[in-house]
């Protein structure tokens, strides 16, 4: 296949009808207008901007970013101890204009700047600043106390300081805080007196989009099918979408996730296996998918990506795998490929189930669905832990298609009547689902629980989730409707999560990601919403054909591709995402294990025969040809001969053409919500009495301990309270704290305990004098590690007045990483009395910095009167397989009443 990309002279037909958008072009009758673009069926138009398709194998757009040479400079910025956003409190930066000489001191912020006439000057491209710091409050409380208390509550330990960065508005500078200490040209440098600095280059030149405003190939891969319609436009973007999905395939036969995201990615390929991918190239898709397998003692696993706190189990969405491999079955009716898959989702819902699984409301704990950039879409407040404790709506459903597809695959494979293990628990928790999840005076989903012990439903939600719950029946009709309806829409398309946190650069925040759009627009189809539809596929259309590839995502408020914290071209489930509009929606093509069926949903402005040619299913080479429109089909013909089940047999072979006559029916159109983009709402207050509470607006930018410590929270009551110091090798017996001593004292979740509050064991009964991790020997005494070589078992003991339950966890440490990435989250499993109690999970707080502490996720045991022994094993592995460690202080043992 060859490919030209090139700057070219347009001229004659082509320059006029970039110059007059507006109006439809000769050939171009409208698809779908708005007060912000149209899409007609040659070009887009948006505020004087035009992409207009030349040919199926070109395009031409003339679309400047609105960011790109409009940089003032009135710049915002704040600093960053160790890559965390902990300078100043939320919403509070620095501003300042661009070439002012002022020396900062960290934690005071300064606005002594004209922020008008700033805002009105133009920053020239290749400018040179210098940021100079005063870190000597910081310095000085190091000296005084061994650490520093930051504006937003971050303690950081004099031997935990990493170094000091910069983050901001103005490229380079981004606002992702938890990747910049992989950004070292914006570390600064230490110049003495207590003064650090480093100077930038702001607004850089080699940051300006390098593109002609041209797509262009001379063909399209004759391997992959070819779309034809009397839409100019579609026919170009479903080339351009084809031409960028053999663009990321790699030399080994495995799919990227896009021009600038070189590796193969389990929720990247899988989400668009199922949008199109698997149709397209079923065996690259499943080699692709092979590759997101990993061996461990129990057999082959799905990977879990990097993500928040050190991977699974703090991110669980791993699931995805299964609809995908499913869907390569039903492509290739591959026995084989059957059997491996079943033995992964088998292995890898084994250990959820005892990992990730919630018994108390039958759902799946862990963070959102591909949304793992826990900044973007989380409260600030909210530590890894909490993300693992919260239950939310996009993993959840993916769990539930999991285990649908895993007794599917049972029933289909030959000759084996092996019953299903765990029979019923989709819908299970489907159910729990529908129970703690649908808003009824909102009429679509929330976003997750939260709240560890006593969850609470979040009033936001995850449009991908809510997607997925219609396309895979978690939504009965009547919500389906109701989401698509009524969900709030932007004017570029369905964001990714709404409303959008304030003061976030967009990426999940205030961002429409393409794919995401097109599950939007296929759960559109099954609730039968034209509207929806037309509104969702017009909105991938303006932005792949103005900005010359299907981006990764723009920005939801304005509907550009710049701006964003990251992007790249040719994102893989962006093209999967148009290909998937053409061959799921328009086609209407479903795969089953018996065949090929066909609904398609047809706008009544796609007018004229739709043909979709050189599709391969099994043995069979197809053309598909859809005359008319609508959403009723009228007949059905396979080589002409008539069929009323509208589908294709799996066995079928050879050369087949299918012709799909529609019955030109008007779908009725339902209403599209189209409120305007918001911030997060205010959180609420919640009174802390199991699931029961007055509901008071409570502002969200409080921080985080003084969230926590606040009146609003209802005390629980503990009538003894046993901390515990761990001891491997010996097995200790803790006097409890009797209750006279706590009279009228209360324990709230989560509370940090008062250090007296603590019983003192000497480090010589504890069998191990600290950890060589903590350079502070006194400190280091402190506590015990547990790794894969030291401690793997620690065991205790507790003697409590009454029986009942009660509340444990774990004060912990772990270094191993940064708290967005890698995969090095610390795993235990909770014994109490010999009884497997749960996992204790200690997600990674920052890498080496192992004088940071944090509470463990918090579990609810049973303990009997007197001696109870508790164990704490490294009995079950995580992603990453080598490195397993944490750091543990104590554990804490409380009652509940």
């Amino acid at each position: 296949m060859k490919s030209i990309y090139a700057i070219i002279s347009i001229s004659g037909i082509v320059g006029a009808t970039l110059a007059s958008c507006g109006g439809s072009t000769p050939q171009g009758n409208v698809i779908y207008q708005s007060d912000e673009f149209s899409v007609y069926t040659d070009s887009v138009c948006q505020d004087g901007y035009k992409a207009y398709a030349v040919s199926p194998y070109e395009i031409v757009t003339d679309y400047k970013s609105t960011e790109e040479g409009t940089i003032s400079k009135l710049l915002h910025f704040r600093l960053s101890i160790n890559s965390r956003d902990n300078e100043l409190p939320g919403g509070v930066s620095h501003t300042v204009e661009v070439g002012a000489d002022t020396v900062f001191t960290f934690g005071e912020a300064l606005h002594e700047v004209d922020s008008l006439k700033a805002k009105n000057a133009h920053l020239a491209h290749d400018t040179r600043w210098t940021l100079k710091v005063n870190m000597n409050p910081v310095f000085d409380s190091f000296k005084r106390y061994g650490y520093y208390v930051t504006p937003t509550n971050d303690t950081i330990y004099k031997d935990d300081f990493k170094g000091v960065w910069v983050a901001g508005d103005i490229p380079p500078l981004t606002w992702d805080f938890e990747n910049l200490h992989a950004r070292p040209a914006q570390q600064l440098k230490d110049k003495g007196n207590g003064i650090y600095e480093v100077t930038l280059t702001l607004n850089p030149d080699s940051a300006r989009r390098a593109d002609s405003g041209h797509w262009h190939i001379d063909s399209l891969d004759v391997k992959f099918p070819t779309y034809s319609s009397n839409q100019t436009l579609v026919n170009a973007l479903n080339n351009m979408a084809m031409h960028e999905i053999a663009s990321n395939k790699r030399s080994d036969g495995t799919y990227r996730a896009g021009k600038e995201w070189d590796g193969v990615w389990t929720r990247d390929i899988s989400y668009s296996a199922y949008l199109s991918l698997a149709l397209i190239d079923p065996y690259g898709t499943w080699k692709s998918l092979k590759s997101k397998l990993k061996d461990t003692p129990d057999g082959k696993v799905i990977v879990q990506d990097t993500g928040t706190g050190g991977s699974w189990p703090v991110s669980s969405d791993r699931v995805v795998w299964a609809m995908a491999a499913w869907e390569v079955y039903k492509a290739t009716g591959d026995n084989e490929i059957l059997k491996e898959s079943l033995k992964a989702i088998e292995n890898t819902l084994n250990a959820d189930m005892r990992v990730v699984w919630n018994p108390d409301f039958k759902m799946m704990r862990g963070e959102q669905s591909y949304l793992d950039w826990r900044e973007q879409t989380y409260p600030r407040w909210m530590q890894p832990k909490d993300i693992y404790e919260s239950m939310c709506l996009g993993t959840n459903v993916m769990f539930v298609e999991a285990f649908r597809v895993r007794d599917a695959m049972i029933e289909a494979l030959p000759d084996d009547d092996v019953a299903p293990l765990w029979n019923g628990i989709d819908s299970e928790i489907s159910n729990a689902i529908n129970n703690n999840l649908w808003i009824p005076n909102l009429g679509y989903y929330s976003e997750y629980l939260y709240g560890g012990v006593y969850p609470i439903q979040s009033q936001a939600t995850d449009n991908l989730g809510q997607a997925l719950a219609i396309l895979f029946g978690v939504a009965n009709d009547d919500m389906a409707r109701s989401i698509i309806s009524k969900t709030p829409y932007t004017p570029y398309g369905i964001s990714s999560v709404y409303p959008q946190l304030p003061d976030i650069k967009p990426y999940h925040n205030d961002a429409v990601w393409p794919f995401v759009q097109a599950y939007w627009n296929l759960a559109a189809k099954k609730a039968g919403n034209m509207a929806a539809f037309e509104k969702g596929f017009a909105s991938m259309c303006r932005a792949a054909a103005l900005f010359g590839s299907h981006k990764e995502l723009f920005v939801a408020s304005n509907g550009d591709y710049s701006g964003a914290a990251v992007n790249s071209d040719a994102q893989l489930w962006s093209c999967t995402g148009m290909a998937g509009m053409i061959m799921r929606v328009i086609m209407g093509i479903e795969l089953k294990t018996d065949g090929m069926y066909f609904s398609p949903f047809v706008p009544s402005s796609l007018t004229g025969p739709k043909t979709l040619t050189g599709l391969k299913y099994r043995d069979a080479t197809l053309t598909i040809q859809v005359n008319g429109t609508g959403n009723q089909v009228k007949s059905f013909t396979i080589n002409g001969k008539e069929s009323s089940d509208f589908m294709l047999p799996a066995d079928t072979e050879g050369d087949v053409e299918i012709v799909i006559e529609m019955a030109g029916n008007t779908v009725e159109k339902q209403s599209v919500n189209n409120q305007p983009q918001a911030w997060m709402p205010l959180t609420p207050e919640i009174n802390w009495n199991g699931l029961q509470g007055e509901i008071k607006n409570y502002t969200e930018g409080v921080e985080y301990e003084e969230y926590m410590n606040s009146n609003m929270l209802q005390e629980i009551s503990t009538s003894s309270i046993a901390f515990v110091p761990q001891d491997s090798y010996t097995l200790m017996d803790v006097v409890p704290v009797s209750q006279e001593h706590y009279v009228g004292y209360t324990c709230k979740p989560y509370e940090y305990i008062p250090d007296g509050a603590l019983i003192t064991v000497p480090a010589s009964r504890m069998g191990v004098a600290g950890t060589e991790l903590i350079a502070d020997r006194k400190r280091a005494s402190q506590f015990v590690e547990t790794s894969k070589k030291r401690n793997r078992r620690m065991d205790f003991s507790v003697t409590v007045d009454d029986s009942g339950d009660y509340f444990v966890d774990f004060l912990y440490a772990n270094g191993s990483g940064p708290v967005n990435t890698d995969n090095r989250c610390a795993l235990r499993i909770l014994y109490v009395n010999d009884a497997e109690a749960g996992a204790i999970v200690m997600p990674q707080r920052g890498s080496g910095e192992w004088m940071s502490t944090g509470l463990s996720n918090m579990l609810r045991v049973k303990l009997r009167k007197g001696r109870n022994d508790m164990s704490l094993r490294l009995d079950m592995d995580n992603m990453n397989g080598e490195v397993n460690r944490a750091l543990i202080r104590y554990a804490r043992v409380i009652r509940v009443q």
